[in-house]
This record gives structure tokens, sequence and C-alpha cells, in this order.
């Protein structure tokens, strides 16, 4: 069933909750027929409409994926990616990781882990942010017009006074994000990013394969997800 977003509801700034997929898997449908009611739209959280569940779908191409109950279990460099927040449809520069695996619940409710590089990293990094409440107007840098209008050395410097605000903030960035040559090639990284938001460029599917969980690792699946089963726990970039 095809839900109405609602942005100003409670649950989309406070953490969605684990849930029961076998007792419960409505939600998976109803995310898949929203997203693709969506042409814009490249992901979908639960939260956005009006359910405390802890799922979100992903188009990867012409597929939906849904993944219910994830949590990290690797996450590797960040860097710095321009994206689009769905709320007020503005851009913002934002770290996200360029490399993560996350443990999830597929639709069948098998627990799964999946590695995600490159473009599709990012995306699921705001996902995941968006069931914990979080989004780019908490702590991303808003690209307004003068930017794109702006020089590269005035963009750059820009950039640099944002990594040093969010490095005040206690976020912690790979220390390549600090240097200025490094800086300078983001630029490259902000267009691509940009083109996805927009549904300019499709996402892949992923490049590694999904496998099922061993024992060792569905035991740590299930400690995380108590972990941070309580609400206001938030899980902010670290």
């Amino acid at each position: 069933m095809i839900k109405e977003i609602n942005f100003g509801s409670d649950l989309y700034f406070d953490r969605a909750n684990e849930y029961n997929i076998k007792e419960d898997n409505e939600i998976i449908q109803d995310l898949k027929d929203t997203i693709n009611s969506i042409p814009d739209r490249v992901f979908l959280c639960a939260n956005e409409i009006g359910e405390d569940k802890r799922a979100f779908a992903i188009k990867f191409g012409d597929e939906v994926k849904v993944f219910s109950n994830p949590v990290y279990q690797e996450r590797d460099k960040l860097k710095l990616v321009r994206e689009k927040d769905y709320h007020t449809e503005k851009e913002f520069i934002i770290p996200r990781y360029d490399s993560i695996t996350i443990c999830y619940q597929d639709e069948e409710g098998e627990a799964k882990a999946t590695k995600f590089n490159e473009d599709a990293s990012p995306v699921i990094c705001q996902a995941m942010d968006c069931l914990d409440g979080i989004h780019p107007t908490d702590y991303g840098l808003e690209i307004i017009p003068e930017f794109d209008e702006a020089s590269e050395e005035e963009r750059t410097e820009v950039i640099q006074m944002y990594i040093n605000s969010i490095k005040d903030l206690d976020y912690t960035l790979d220390k390549d994000l600090s240097e200025d040559e490094e800086v300078k090639g983001l630029w490259k990284n902000f267009k691509f990013n940009r083109a996805v938001s927009k549904g300019e460029v499709q996402l892949e599917k992923e490049e590694q394969p999904t496998r099922t969980l061993n024992r060792k690792e569905r035991r740590l699946f299930d400690k995380l997800s108590k972990k941070f089963s309580k609400k206001g726990n938030k899980s902010y970039v670290s």
C-alpha cells in the first residue's frame, strides 16, 4: 500500500525501534509500494511513513530491497559527499563512509550481512541516520546557490571551515579530509552524489555477495540490536 510521507511526525525525529519481522511484515510491501511511487527517491525509511519500525527500502536500479533491523558491522574511511535532504529539498555536504558492512534481516526474516562500497554506501548511511532521527539538517553543510558559482579556491575554503567545525563537534573524520589536496579533489564526488540524489544516476546492485551470518556474528547482531532498542539512543557518525 502506498503511504503518505509525514515529515512532521515525531517518529521522523526519533529513533525507530526494532520490530519482529515474522509477526509484522506489512511494512515491507508498504515501503516498496511507496518508494516506487516516487521517481526521484533512492531510499525510504519506515519512520518517514509514520511507522515506528527499524526498516528502510533502497532502489538498486529497477529492484527495491528492504532491510529490517539493520546495524553497522564495519565502517571504513569517511569522505565528503553531496546529498539531498528530502524533507527540506535542500542539498548538503556531509561526511559519509566510503565502505560499510551492515547486518540486517532480509525480507524473509533471515539474518544477513552485506558490504556496500562507493555510491551505495553513502545512501545507506543516510538511511541509517534517518532511522536514528538524524538528518542532514542536523550536521550537514547546506549548499547555497552562491557555492556552485564560487571559485574552486573559495569552495575549498568553505569546505575546510566545515570540516574544522564538525571536528569541534566531536565527529571523527578520516585524517585525509583535513589535507588540502584531498579537499580539492572532493568536487568530483559532490557532482556524482548530487546526480544520484536527483535520480540521474541509479545505484547498481551491491558488488559484494550477501551472506548468511554465522553463529558468532548472529549473537553480535542480536546484541547490537538490543543495545539500541530503547528510544533516545542516537548513533551519530563515529
